[in-house]
């Protein structure tokens, strides 16, 4: 078994993936940090969901308990799940009772706690993940390399060889969008014959039994949509308080994990999707929807510097900072989560196979200043430091002596410039220092030269030569004074095209609405009245699958438009099936004029607990994925295009 020393020695030799993996993730953090100077409440936003997690972990059973029985009042079948062998057994039974032989999973870095892909292959279930960068690893035969990005340490040629050679496309290809469609083209094929559909959750709303699923692709709504059961398999950990807590954490997720306001797909499950009259008519069995809630150890991090941990949304902005990270990538932390975050839960649900990743971080802090619900990542990576070495688990990293050094000034001062003093003697010594060596992670790092003057030495010169570069005692940084003016609001409907228009879709006055609804155009019912009172006649939409995939245009209607995030709200309450929503190539929605709000706090003081539906989704523009060297390409599994159309 190797070290994590060793595989990180063996990552850094790759001189070409490093500098791949470092751009990449500069380009995302760049992307954050562009997207959060636009909202002016960022650091309110932080704090707010901040208090809403401890909120929960200070009575997190009760709230537990409340989402159990919301969940069960809305028809979900809840399953508890104290290990990861139990969940893994549970949605065995599941799947054996329905006859499953095919699954179409999305993201879910719980399943990968409970290697549950493999548990059920070993029974003859066949599991595809249909999420892009998952189902690249997939095909790789690795696991996911980042918590949001599965696939960033693969470059456009690796991708394009591996679809070859699965008969995905032709050899040689290495286009990001033509790499794209391939594995639309061939996971259509799944979607469109699974037997089961399988995901993780992002939130689960005590209040009203929710549960919130957050994704780009449209793979997870369609893995749920199409056949009759779905399983979620969710952490204890991702209860929140009420609905209208919802507004804080998807303001806060999006732009820390992939830079965007709001992702294209933030879906709310409360129950099974109902069946239509006619699928009543035919004597069809009612859909299940089915979570299963796991502890698998979280209850047991109470105490420990990983329960704060526990607040963690998986949206990866640590991992992008980490200097460490960077360079090392996901795989060299073999285990389910890597980065600050995962050093931080690893001793206490790695079984004690992880205990050396709170070492490797520089303490920069870095995480922390990005962390959307504020955990104190590098305080607790402190923390485990010293409490594993109080347990026994880790030896001390430093040389016997050198704590008594840090510890008394005075000491320190004089050992360095003893060691300044013997100038090659002590660096003969050092070189050969245990702890050095395993710091230089097999010659990669090398010790710099000792500096003739010492920086205090150096500060104090600088200070006697420059008066204005005093400091007085307990001065340094000072508290930046943000401009909390209050200005009007913009017009809300250039707001939500401009904000639209960033997601990708497109806003259409009603005035060219012939022109944008086509002949080759089907309609959902409700739609299709509100075409027809204008004189526009479209035949309502089938609702069979089968029949729906590969449709050029389909019409639904959307509730309401939320401004700042360019979104839809879309209840489901006119479609047949939600397959409607997701298999055609342009979707337009129309919505009410009037129907629109600034942000998301409006947004859910119109859904509420009592108005809520089975179904219902902030839909952002069309379905879009940057898996592949982060090259943003439209139609990832959903509608390629997306036009809003007030009325």
């Amino acid at each position: 078994m190797t070290t994590f020393a060793q595989r990180i020695a063996a990552v850094l030799r790759r001189e070409d993936f490093v500098d791949r993996h470092i751009a990449a993730l500069r380009y995302k953090a760049g992307h954050r940090n562009a997207t959060i100077e636009s909202i002016a409440d960022w650091e309110d936003r932080r704090e707010q969901a901040r208090a809403l997690k401890q909120k929960v972990r200070d009575d997190h059973e009760r709230y537990v308990d409340s989402w159990i029985r919301a969940a069960r009042a809305a028809g979900t079948i809840v399953h508890e799940a104290r290990a990861a062998a139990e969940a893994c057994g549970v949605v065995l039974e599941i799947a054996k009772r329905h006859g499953v032989e095919s699954i179409a999973k999305s993201k879910s870095m719980t399943t990968e706690e409970c290697e549950l892909n493999q548990f059920l292959a070993r029974h003859g279930i066949t599991v595809t993940d249909t999420d892009l960068g998952e189902r690249i690893v997939q095909l790789f035969g690795e696991p996911p390399s980042h918590l949001v990005m599965p696939a960033i340490h693969r470059s456009r040629k690796e991708i394009g060889e591996l679809f070859a050679r699965e008969g995905m496309c032709d050899p040689g290809e290495e286009d990001p969008t033509r790499l794209t469609m391939a594995a639309r083209r061939a996971l259509r094929k799944l979607f469109l014959s699974a037997d089961l559909g399988m995901t993780g959750g992002n939130f689960l709303v005590a209040e009203t039994g929710t549960l919130v699923v957050i994704e780009n692709e449209a793979n997870s709504l369609l893995g749920t949509s199409l056949p009759d059961v779905h399983i979620a398999v969710v952490g204890i950990e991702k209860i929140v308080p009420r609905l209208a807590d919802l507004a804080t954490f998807l303001t806060v997720l999006a732009p820390s994990s992939t830079g965007q306001r709001l992702t294209t797909y933030a879906t709310h499950y409360t129950g099974p999707q109902p069946r239509t009259p006619a699928e009543l008519a035919r004597g069809l069995a009612p859909r299940e929807l089915h979570v299963v809630l796991l502890d698998n150890g979280r209850r047991q991090l109470r105490g420990t510097p990983a329960e704060e941990g526990l607040a963690c949304i998986r949206c990866g902005a640590c991992l992008n900072v980490c200097p460490v990270y960077r360079r090392a990538g996901g795989h060299a932390y073999d285990w389910t989560y890597m980065g600050p975050i995962g050093a931080v839960l690893a001793p206490a649900l790695g079984g004690g196979k992880h205990d050396d990743l709170p070492k490797a971080s520089s303490l920069c802090g870095a995480c922390n200043d990005v962390c959307p619900v504020k955990i104190d990542i590098a305080g607790h990576l402190h923390e485990w430091r010293q409490e594993l070495v109080t347990r026994g688990r880790v030896r001390p990293g430093l040389p016997p002596m050198l704590p008594s050094l840090l510890a008394h000034k005075r000491l320190w001062r004089l050992g360095i410039k003893t060691a300044k003093a013997l100038g090659p003697v002590s660096g003969f010594f050092a070189r050969r220092s245990a702890a050095l060596r395993h710091w230089q992670v097999g010659g990669q790092r090398q010790l710099p030269e000792l500096p003739s003057q010492s920086f205090t030495r150096w500060f104090r010169s600088r200070v006697s030569a420059e008066p204005s570069l005093r400091l007085e005692r307990g001065s340094g940084p000072r508290e930046v004074k943000h401009d909390d003016t209050v200005r009007p609001n913009p017009e809300l409907e250039p707001l939500f095209e401009q904000r639209l228009t960033e997601a990708g879709g497109e806003l259409v006055s009603s005035a060219r609405l012939a022109d944008e609804v086509l002949e080759s155009t089907v309609a959902t019912e409700g739609a299709a009245h509100i075409l027809a009172a204008r004189g526009i006649d479209r035949r309502v939409a089938s609702i069979d699958k089968h029949e729906l995939d590969g449709t050029d245009v389909l019409v639904a209607t959307a509730r309401m438009r939320i401004a700042q995030k360019g979104a839809c709200w879309v209840d489901f309450a006119d479609l047949g099936s939600r397959a409607q929503l997701l298999l055609a190539e342009t979707l337009v929605l129309l919505v009410p004029r009037e129907a629109i709000v600034t942000d998301l706090d409006e947004a859910y003081a119109r859904i509420t607990a009592e108005t809520l539906p089975s179904c219902g989704a902030f839909v952002t523009g069309p379905s879009k994925t940057a898996d592949i060297e982060q090259t943003l390409v439209f139609g990832a599994h959903g509608p390629r295009r997306l036009v809003v159309i007030p009325f």
